[in-house]
């Protein structure tokens, strides 16, 4: 066991560090990395074939714990299977240590077996890569193992977090004889302390910030994608001059934030702000985008614990590198002495009450529909969490973000916004959360990520609502595509299946449904389910077509 033991000694201090949860894919050539994390006492496991599932299983873990989550498959073509998952995690800022096994160097591209080039296979969508030595029969090599795992450890929680690839060459024999053993936690390794520094403004910086919050007439505040649920109470403490704006997936469900921004940017073009704060990732509303960018004369402070200048409203003139919380906290304790422009606050105020109006009326005459059934989700289920799908669902929740009860976390894989992944990805969430989570997604994504059904065990705090419409309805509501002959062929992708086999499977409920009342039945029923909701496509298009045409009357 004398090389085997090495990797033992990898789970050894991973766990020392703070890992606590390993997702595994099956293979042979991982077997020592997935003995050794399985026999570790301080690891939990989940087992999983599929590596593109797995990939999304332990982003979804580590969204919720913030402490990266191991994922380990064997050599070959699986590792190129996380790919989705560790990209989505690095866009998103979500640590994750990932450790794909290798043959040894120089039985690669030698048409050996399993073999790919895996050095370095992720590109940019990790912070770092590195791959630990093949033989440790030298003190050096034992030691290069372990100061790279501390190494890796460190940035994956560093600020900005984000993921980390292992790749572990392994030589035969790489399965331990019968009547060998390993003691966890007997064995010296060297740990490293990295602890985490809090980062201020210095005095200048402050006096700058306060100049230009005092003399602001239209300030706004906008909240991108972010996941604390904390950061609301900081907002409260502004002053009344403060005009903020929240995405849905901003978890800012506060009575002082406006949240019909899809509805009234289009009306406010010459209603800008003379000072624009924002915290956040990306923005779900392209009419709020539009409309920052299209204003002009105005200062742009961004507020993100990330180095890099990222600036998709075109208009950041200040980077401020420290937490949202401690920044807002600090903005409210400024003394305001100069009253703000009442007519742009006004404007946005009323608007926002008339779309929130509208948006009531629409639905109390609405037809069956993807619209009045994330409707009724969000209203009826008793839920901590839920997670929305990409495409339409997450576009429609931004109309909707006044059915958003005040406590429920709001979770989406915005950093590519990709379909591939987010019912795995809810899965790891409630699992690791232990909350009622519900996950609202489309039929396209649901069935290509399938596979995430047969998780095992499956939580019991899982409920699925799939939005049936027979196919990827965005595009029926994108110009472009939708006036082409391929429409539904190429781009729609017209589909006739239904969920009950794959559940029936999976041994989870189903239940179809076709109107409200079923639907509000259904969502009350105990345990793991699918709810799948089958809806007409052509009404989904004409009744969003509606909905904002008649708010612009």
């Amino acid at each position: 066991m004398a090389l085997l033991q090495h990797i033992f000694i990898l789970s050894d201090l991973c766990s020392a560090l703070g890992m606590r949860d390993v997702v595994i894919c099956t293979g042979s050539r991982s077997a020592a990395l997935t003995l050794a994390f399985n026999r570790n006492p301080q690891i939990n496991t989940q087992v999983l074939a599929d590596e593109r599932s797995a990939g999304f299983l332990a982003l979804g873990k580590s969204s919720i714990s913030k402490i990266p989550t191991g994922l380990v498959c064997t050599s070959g073509s699986a590792a190129f299977n996380f790919a989705p998952a560790v990209s989505e995690a690095f866009f998103q800022e979500i640590p994750l240590v990932v450790f794909t096994a290798d043959r040894p160097p120089e039985w690669i591209h030698q048409y050996d077996g399993q073999t790919i080039f895996q050095d370095a296979i992720f590109g940019k969508h990790v912070k770092k890569s590195y791959t630990l030595p093949t033989d440790y029969t030298h003190p050096d090599a034992a030691w290069a193992l372990q100061r790279i795992v501390n190494e890796a450890y460190a940035l994956a929680t560093a600020e900005p977090q984000g993921p980390v690839h292992i790749n572990v060459p392994i030589r035969e024999p790489f399965y331990p004889e019968k009547e060998e053993t390993y003691a966890f936690g007997q064995n010296k390794f060297k740990k490293i302390l990295t602890p985490k520094v809090a980062k201020t403004l210095d005095t200048d910086t402050w006096t700058t910030i306060e100049h230009l919050w005092k003399s602001a007439q239209k300030p706004m505040i906008a909240i991108g994608q972010q996941m604390d649920m904390n950061l609301s109470n900081f907002l409260k403490l502004l002053p009344d001059k403060s005009l903020i704006v929240a995405d849905a997936i901003s978890n800012i469900h506060i009575s002082e934030a406006l949240n019909m921004q899809d509805l009234i940017c289009s009306q406010l073009t010459e209603n800008e702000p003379d000072l624009l704060i924002t915290c956040g990732k990306s923005f779900i509303s392209k009419a709020f985008k539009k409309y920052i960018r299209a204003s002009h004369g105005k200062v742009h402070i961004h507020v993100q614990d990330q180095p890099d200048i990222i600036d998709p409203l075109q208009t950041m003139s200040h980077k401020l590198m420290v937490d949202p919380g401690y920044f807002f906290k600090k903005l409210a304790a400024i003394p305001i002495d100069s009253p703000s422009n009442s007519t742009f606050l006004n404007a946005w105020k009323s608007l926002n009450e008339k779309a929130k109006i509208h948006i009531d009326k629409i639905l109390e005459t609405a037809p069956w529909s993807q619209l009045l059934a994330i409707q009724q989700s969000l209203m009826l289920a008793t839920y901590d969490m839920v997670h929305i799908g990409n495409s339409m669902p997450v576009r429609y929740l931004n109309y909707l973000q006044a059915y958003i009860k005040p406590n429920t976390q709001i979770l989406a894989n915005r950093g590519t916004s990709g379909i591939d992944g987010i019912v795995s990805t809810a899965i790891g969430q409630a699992m690791q959360s232990q909350q009622e989570t519900l996950c609202i997604v489309g039929d396209v994504s649901f069935f290509y990520d399938s596979n995430a059904l047969f998780i095992y065990p499956f939580p019991k705090n899982l409920s699925i609502v799939v939005i049936n419409n027979a196919g990827g309805n965005i595009f029926r509501q994108i110009d472009g595509p939708a006036n082409t002959p391929e429409l539904e062929t190429h781009f729609v992708g017209r589909q006739t299946r239904n969920a009950q086999s794959l559940c029936q499977e999976a041994c989870i409920s189903y239940f179809k449904v076709t109107e409200v009342i079923s639907l509000q039945k259904n969502l009350r029923a105990k345990g793991p389910k699918v709810i799948e909701v089958f809806v007409d496509a052509d009404t989904d298009v004409s009744l969003l077509k509606k909905l904002v045409a008649d708010f612009k009357q």
